[in-house]
Formats: C-alpha cells, structure tokens, sequence
C-alpha cells in the first residue's frame, strides 16, 4: 500500500493547539472526525486526488463550533466544503450555522446529531434556516444510529439529499471507501445536479 500523502500541522486557537492533517489541492474540504479521535482512512488518500482535504482534530468543548470556525479561518479559508462524521455531524451542522457564507456544500456521515431516542426539536427547528447543499449519507447496516434518522434530516432541511449506503456500517468511509469516495465528490462538486437524485437511493456494490 502506498503511504499517505497527508502531513500533520498544527494551528494556535485562544492558547490551544489544533491538530489537523492535510493532503491535495483544490477546493479545501474540512473534515471533522467520529468517535475515536482524528485517524485517517483508505477515503481521505481518495478525496486528497479531487481537494484540499484539512482533517481536523475537533477541540475539547461541548461547543467546538467557534474554535473550528476561528481555526479554519486562521489558514485563510474563504469557503470550504465541510463534512462531518458521526458524533461530528453536530459539529459540522453547529459550523454551517454559524458560518452559511463560507460553507459551499455539507457533507453528513452517518450523523448522530438526531436520534430516535434523543430528538432536539430546537436543532431541527434551525435546520429549515439551512440553504447550504447538504448530503447525508447512512450505510444500511448501521446498527449505531437507525438509518430511517435520515429522512428527518432530509424532511427538516430544505437543500438536503439523503443517499443508503448498501453493505455499510455506521463507519461509512471506511467500510466502503470507493463508493462513498465516488458520490461524495459528485456531490460536491455538482451540488444539486449531482448523479443522485432527490429522491431516496440506496447505493449498491
């Protein structure tokens, strides 16, 4: 296997240091990680051939919204796509809230941010005032999160498609890097025209 082309840096927020790793060119594509901690997987060396991929380290906090948003902005990142996995999901949502001008389009793996058990009627609330091109991706095998949650997501969110993962566990990018690598770069860089219709689709091998 070829080595990774990612290289490890760091950026000072409010004190606190912020890890992130970084590979490719292009248009940057922030990533927030799962549970587990930042590693890197098979679908971050792919996603690194089409973007500038900024993997970041998510800082301690209940909140991590606002030092992400001055992290990114201290490397002079205008716009970016933005991808959140899991536990990240909420992450990813409290960012494109925060910053609607500057997140291009948002990508969702199997996020945790809405929960059969857990509904926070006040995030879906605000949901309905996101207008970023969102993709939220489930694989049909998640036993973390009942893939079903996504068509909350796709229902409270107006600029939402909602895409099933066959053979896929809750770990998305890792179980089926190539398929989700394919769809979530047709999505990002064709937003609404991408290959996936509104409609709900369920990816097969």
């Amino acid at each position: 296997m070829a080595p990774s082309p990612f290289r490890e840096a760091n950026v000072e927020i409010d004190g606190s240091r912020v890890r992130y790793m970084e590979a490719g060119q292009g248009t940057p594509l922030v990533h927030l990680h799962g549970a587990g901690g930042l590693h890197l997987t098979r679908a971050h060396d792919l996603l690194a051939r089409h973007f500038r991929v900024l993997a970041f380290e998510l800082p301690e906090g209940p909140s991590p919204a606002p030092a992400l948003a001055r992290a990114i902005a201290s490397l002079d990142l205008d716009t970016f796509n933005l991808m959140g996995t899991s536990v990240a999901g909420a992450a990813a949502l409290g960012l494109a809230l925060q910053e609607p001008g500057s997140v291009r389009a948002l990508v969702l793996e199997a996020p945790t941010a809405i929960r059969a058990d857990k509904r926070d009627a006040d995030l879906e609330r605000r949901l309905s005032d996101l207008a970023t091109p969102t993709l939220v991706l489930f694989g049909t095998g998640d036993d973390v999160v009942a893939p079903a949650m996504g068509r909350v997501y796709k229902a409270s969110m107006s600029n939402c498609h909602l895409v099933f993962v066959y053979a896929a566990g809750h770990a998305i990018s890792a179980d089926r890097p190539e398929a989700f690598t394919e769809v979530v770069v047709d999505f990002l860089e064709r937003h609404e025209a991408f290959v996936i219709s509104r409609a709900e689709t369920v990816i097969h091998p």
